[in-house]
């Protein structure tokens, strides 16, 4: 017997389909049933990913007392975060301001209307059994005293409001460099001298501030900035947050050490790892971040994408089951053992650090692969050459792999989500360019025109999924993913999508007169808090969609011309920076945006049919670069123009060294 999710468009939703709960998905007929029944609402949000989601569903979703306590008492409503953030980002931030944690599973009480009565994340059945009973009891005897709480987001409107008749009395002050000056100040304040990263524990990646630091340190060189830039990459990339036998990163670190991981893994933090990596091997000429690059990718290719039709998934669950605590992912002296030689099995002990008590506290034995020394002084332990070690890890990574692909592999959520699938896009188009790896690129174009083909109506609307209506999100990295393919492909369709997505986004998503862009459209009829509109500016945890919103429109400006570009930027920034001054580099994806908008990105324009002469603008490194595409003018040679700005220099012609004209100037300036 199965319930409704069993019909559900989410893989989250559809593993719910054989609970005894009478499940609803957020909508219409969940609410009408709450307001006729007259009962409140319990919301659950979570992911199929999230391990604590699971155990949630096993110990109380599963439990036939407790159904029935729902069933009787409640209207049941599930979501699947990755299928609707709009609905988690809400709730999120209310059940936090209610209970002091956030997290998933997200466990709401709510009233027949969606407002919220209490809340927090995973409690144990006794816990939860106890809450239902308190709750409806609660729902009942106090209905007209209990709901104040929850007005935290019609607050954030009213500080819209504020924020408007402010405007009325005057412009905000202009967009300076003191603003990123405190970002990149909060990174070394934040900074981990020890180990590498930002803060303690637990430890998350923050590539957007890697990024930013990536585009200064291009700029302007700082020796302090560049510490901290490659010793975060280099401790990340050695550590157990990073899958040292199939490549790919693990969402976060529990440890400050970047030792042992939360074991999912998620299609962003993958697609901004991989951008960042290879930025940084053309930034520093260290090998090392290229095979970093290189085999993120192959894992990408093999485990979370569509080898037949293009398309990238969307995450690998940490789990197979409530039982396993990374299992899949780690391993016990014998498990090496066996499927290495001796002289292999000698060399990982060393340079992993391999103990017969293992890492994992739940799963005594298991190892949790990470580098703790370097492949020379594992050599020279072993009397062997560098050379060899090296041909002895690789022998032995193989091997591991092939082993590991014979275990239970945890769920991949083949999902298809706009703007994942666009965030690798853009991160595989541009890592192709930069590495010189053309079937990524090739691949990464089907990929692209696929979900053109499928989410994208040119001139109505973008899709999150499917039968999803696009959030910001969906249309930023859209737009981005399509101008990273009219750079590397010279197919002016793909700039026309890019101008089109961004002309909607404008449309469906402005605030015209204060600046910057809404999460989603207008929609006073909505059900519970989605009657509330949201300008997110913080990287949570990947780019925020309003910073990658304003440096598409930037890039936009520069390739077309057209004022209103820049007027909507500058608007924006004026209005965010105001706001974001003591978010440090959380925040560093508007921080691009505001480095973008002053020191304009360099523009290529390659004037002519001239292979040769388009790769070279292709593969040039400089961080934020926009290429153009003219044909040929009468009296003039294939050639390319760099610009910043109105600022041009002369042009480069086919024989000559692009990299020598740009070192021979001044870059980045200020506009």
């Amino acid at each position: 017997m199965s319930n409704r999710l069993a019909q559900s468009s989410s893989a989250y939703l559809r593993s719910a389909a054989h609970q005894p709960i009478e499940w609803y998905e957020f909508g219409d007929e969940a609410f009408e049933r709450a307001k006729s029944l007259d009962r409140p609402v319990l919301l659950d949000i979570g992911a199929v990913w999230c391990h604590w989601c699971h155990v949630i569903d096993r110990e109380s979703y599963e439990d036939p007392e407790i159904a029935e306590l729902i069933n009787e008492h409640y209207v049941a409503i599930k979501v699947d975060r990755d299928q609707r953030p709009d609905i988690d980002a809400r709730y999120q931030q209310v059940v936090m301001s209610l209970s002091g944690q956030g997290g998933w599973p997200l466990t709401g009480f709510l009233t027949h209307d969606g407002r919220v009565i209490y809340g927090g994340t995973y409690f144990p059945p006794q816990a939860m059994k106890s809450l239902l009973l308190k709750i409806k009891d609660l729902y009942h005897e106090k209905k007209g005293e209990m709901f104040q709480a929850e007005d935290l987001l019609s607050a954030e409107n009213a500080q819209a409001k504020a924020a408007q008749e402010a405007a009325q009395a005057g412009p905000l002050p202009p967009v300076e460099e003191t603003f990123l000056e405190t970002l990149l100040q909060s990174m070394k304040e934040r900074f981990d001298e020890g180990h590498g990263g930002f803060g303690i524990q637990p430890k998350f990646p923050h590539l957007s501030a890697l990024s930013l630091l990536v585009a200064q340190l291009h700029r302007v060189p700082d020796d302090t900035l560049r510490h901290v830039l490659t010793q975060t990459l280099d401790a990340m990339a050695r550590g157990g947050v990073y899958d040292q036998v199939a490549g790919g990163f693990h969402r976060y670190s529990v440890d400050r050490v970047w030792h042992v991981p939360h074991f999912e893994k998620m299609a962003y933090d993958n697609a901004e790892a991989i951008g960042v990596y290879s930025q940084a091997f053309r930034l520093t000429g260290n090998p090392f971040y290229k095979e970093v690059a290189c085999r993120t990718m192959d894992w990408v290719m093999r485990e979370l994408s569509d080898s037949k039709q293009g398309g990238f998934y969307a995450s690998q669950d940490a789990d197979i089951d409530l039982n396993d605590d990374g299992d899949h992912f780690t391993w016990t002296l014998d498990e090496v053992r066996a499927v290495t030689s001796p002289q292999e099995y000698s060399l990982l002990t060393r340079y992993y650090d391999l103990t017969p008590a293992g890492d994992m506290h739940e799963r005594p034995g298991r190892n949790v692969l990470r580098v703790v020394t370097t492949l020379e002084e594992t050599a020279r332990q072993l009397g062997i050459s560098p050379d060899e070690a090296g041909g002895l890890l690789a022998s032995a990574q193989t091997k591991m792999l092939t082993a590991r692909t014979q275990r239970p592999i945890p769920f991949i959520d083949t999902t298809l989500y706009t703007n994942l699938n666009a965030m690798m896009i853009a991160a595989f188009l541009e890592s192709a360019d930069l590495l010189e790896l053309p079937e990524a690129r090739q691949f990464a174009l089907t990929s692209l025109d696929r979900i053109l083909d499928h989410f994208y109506q040119p001139g109505q609307t973008v899709l999150h999924a499917e039968g999803v209506p696009g959030f910001l999100d969906d249309y930023a990295q859209l737009a981005m993913a399509c101008l990273k393919a009219y750079y590397t492909t010279t197919d002016k369709r793909y700039r026309l999508a890019a101008s089109d997505i961004a002309d909607l986004l404008l449309r469906d998503f402005e605030d015209p007169d204060l600046g910057g862009f809404y999460d989603i459209r207008h929609a006073p009829e909505a059900h519970g808090l989605l009657k509330f509109r949201r300008k997110p500016f913080e990287d949570s945890p990947s780019s925020s969609a309003n910073g990658v919103a304003l440096q598409v429109l930037i890039a936009l400006e520069q390739l077309t011309g057209e004022a209103r570009y820049r007027e909507t930027v500058d608007r924006s920034l004026r209005f965010f920076v105001d706001r974001a001054e003591n978010y440090g580099f959380y925040v560093s994806a508007l921080g691009l945006a505001v480095f973008q908008f002053l020191y304009p990105p360099l523009k290529l324009e390659v004037v002519g049919q001239s292979e040769p002469l388009a790769q070279e603008a292709r593969a040039f490194f400089y961080p934020g670069k926009l290429v153009a595409y003219s044909p040929t003018e009468a009296g003039t040679s294939p050639q390319i123009r760099p610009c910043f700005a109105q600022r041009c220099l002369a042009p480069v012609e086919e024989g000559q060294s692009l990299r020598d004209a740009m070192s021979a100037t001044t870059l980045g300036q200020s506009r």
